[in-house]
């Protein structure tokens, strides 16, 4: 059975080219309740967003609004949104009158009410009787709805980490060492961080890094995320993919090591 074939209802299974009714405005009743008491897992591109929105260094907006977390199978580290300690739990970004950031908002807000695994199956992550915007007559497909919501974005930066973390080898054996962790939350989380720690750093004194590259990754939060997943290639699998390794710095470290220990 086609997907579009199924009947209608909250566990309705839709692909891309299938449609939904929803529209979201102060006039539903329900207006802004679904921003309260909800875990909203941050992807690096919505943090640096957010943090930019909000005229903050990555660092900062880190500390002030956010959880960090860590995966009980892979050891890796994820970023959840710190909501609000009032009696509803409320996101630190809605106001009366909506959301104030909504131009940077997350990505699980632009996908609301929809949820979906892996962006080829998708279904309505809300029940109907609470969200009543699913009872107004417009209607969207999958498709048209993430266009709308700005969510292409999102997919080739995606891809490349899910690519390059490549979980079936984290599962093999999961990262226990803080340090490892915090490095990672460091590349794709805090690209203020990072980009500190690749120019103060020995980090350009090992690598061997293009000058079009180091300019891109200066000022270009994107641009340092791919950077970033690369980095990440090799830290975790050895893979060094456009990453060169100066060997001559190597072997003088080497032989600095070498002459410690004959003098001790």
């Amino acid at each position: 059975m086609k997907l579009r074939d199924q009947p209608d209802g909250p566990d309705r299974l839709m692909t891309w080219d299938d449609t939904f009714h929803f529209k979201c405005h102060p006039g539903t009743g329900c207006y802004n309740t679904c921003c309260r008491d909800v875990t909203i897992f941050l992807t690096p591109l919505d943090v640096s967003r957010l943090r930019k929105s909000l005229a903050m260094t990555s660092s900062e907006f880190l500390n002030r609004y956010t959880h960090r977390i860590v995966s009980s199978v892979t050891g890796l580290p994820a970023v959840v949104l710190r909501m609000n300690e009032d009696e509803h739990k409320t996101c630190p970004f809605v106001r009366e009158e909506g959301c104030s950031v909504y131009q940077s908002r997350p990505f699980s807000c632009r996908l609301y009410p929809l949820d979906s695994d892996q962006g080829i199956e998708y279904r309505l992550m809300v029940d109907p009787a609470k969200c009543k915007g699913l009872d107004e007559p417009e209607e969207w497909t999958v498709e048209r709805w993430r266009q709308e919501q700005g969510l292409p974005d999102y997919d080739d930066l995606d891809h490349n980490l899910k690519d390059v973390m490549q979980a079936d080898l984290l599962w093999e054996e999961k990262i226990a060492d803080p340090r490892m962790q915090d490095m990672i939350l460091m590349v794709l989380y805090d690209p203020d961080r990072f980009r500190e720690f690749i120019f103060t750093s020995s980090f350009l004194n090992k690598f061997q890094v293009d000058e079009d590259i180091l300019e891109k990754i200066r000022d270009d939060d994107t641009a340092l995320l791919y950077f970033g997943s690369q980095w990440l290639r090799f830290a975790l699998f050895g893979k060094k993919g456009f990453l060169k390794i100066d060997r001559d710095y190597l072997e003088r470290k080497k032989r600095e090591v070498l002459t410690k220990k004959e003098t001790e």
